[in-house]
């Protein structure tokens, strides 16, 4: 069956992936058998991973990790990777999301073969993925503007009369609508399948009243930081960075949806048995812990909490006494309907 990319060298595969680097060569061979090389987000992140997961298992087992940074998207990356069989990556930083795309029109992933793993939570440990970084979207507030009430559910944040202030939303469907009908008064756990048609009704309601909507993490900590919005839709760890900075802002965690950043193998990787090793070692609750205790995100595996000062835990999404109000995001629902429900949201911001 003809490939759906265009015919490329490897040189031109490198040069499209912008993962081009040369050979490391030792000993003749062109690759070391204990190197892999993981495609991963980059930033911050990346160095919390450095020092969490990548340089202490080269300490215990030899294996050299490096890593490279990927696109905001990594699919067509990594389904480029594996059509080439160039395998410039053996393992990629993926969202239940990219794993949906990677499975479709053929497998592009490899199983992990790994055992279920004490502490890990429900669905964070499929036969092809592996997520160890939880971020959740939650209510963040400004403390100064609110006091001793400030906003705790998306009902306050719908609530114009008793809460009144300036308020930024995602510019995206995809968490807009399950606010939306969590505000109207659907329990998290039974936000799937989407009433979409109840979403956008309920959206109605307080559109006029967004002050911003906001597109990047980045700019989400800002308005926070500035005091230029009240209250906002956010993941918690661009929430933190505000707190971080010394601004007065606060998280609900008493409603709000997750997803997970993990890890998938690319199909056919001729290391894919030391890569294996790699994301068990992840999964490690003391390794999560390392990662946490520098990224606001909540590790998959909740022993690591034995690793985590109780302030600490308070701020991250998977902790004990914050997961109970948060639902995970059904990624199949989502990729089932996402272009329909995109072009709606688009069409009803321009109405």
């Amino acid at each position: 069956m003809a490939t759906p990319y265009p015919a490329l060298s490897r040189r031109g595969i490198l040069r499209a992936t912008g993962l081009a680097a040369p050979f490391v060569f030792t000993g003749g061979r062109a690759f070391a058998a204990d190197q892999i090389t993981a495609a991963d987000v980059g930033g911050a992140p990346a160095t919390a991973m450095r020092n969490a997961f990548y340089d202490p298992f080269e300490k215990e087992t030899g294996i050299r990790v490096v890593n490279v940074a990927h696109e905001s998207d990594p699919t067509v990356q990594f389904k480029l990777a594996v059509d080439s069989r160039s395998y410039i990556w053996d393992l990629c930083m993926v969202t239940p999301a990219h794993v949906a795309n990677l499975t479709r029109p053929k497998p592009y992933l490899d199983a992990l073969n790994l055992q279920p793993v004490p502490g890990v939570i429900e669905g964070m440990l499929t036969p092809d993925w592996a997520g160890f970084s939880v971020f959740a979207t939650v209510l963040a507030y400004r403390k100064d503007r609110f006091g001793e009430n400030p906003p705790q559910t998306w009902a306050d944040y719908f609530d114009v009369a008793k809460f009144p202030g300036r308020r930024a939303l995602y510019r995206a469907q995809n968490g807009p609508l399950e606010i939306a009908l969590m505000a109207d008064g659907v329990a998290p756990k039974d936000l799937y399948p989407l009433d979409v048609n109840r979403a956008f009704r309920k959206l109605d309601t307080i559109k006029r009243n967004i002050a911003v909507w906001w597109t990047s993490g980045a700019q989400n900590t800002q308005l926070l930081q500035s005091g230029e919005v009240d209250m906002a839709d956010t993941w918690g760890a661009r929430a933190y960075a505000a707190m971080e900075s010394g601004a007065p802002v606060g998280i609900s965690f008493k409603q709000g949806v997750y997803s997970s950043d993990g890890w998938s193998l690319l199909r056919g990787t001729p290391r894919a048995d030391l890569a294996r090793r790699f994301v068990a070692f992840c999964l490690r609750p003391e390794q999560q812990a390392i990662y946490s205790n520098t990224v606001a995100n909540g590790p998959s595996n909740q022993r690591a909490y034995d690793f985590i000062r109780p302030e600490r835990a308070a701020i991250l999404p998977t902790s004990p006494q914050n997961l109970p109000g948060l639902a995970p995001v059904d990624n199949a629902w989502w990729a089932a309907n996402k272009n329909r429900v995109q072009e709606r949201f688009q069409d009803w911001l321009l109405g």
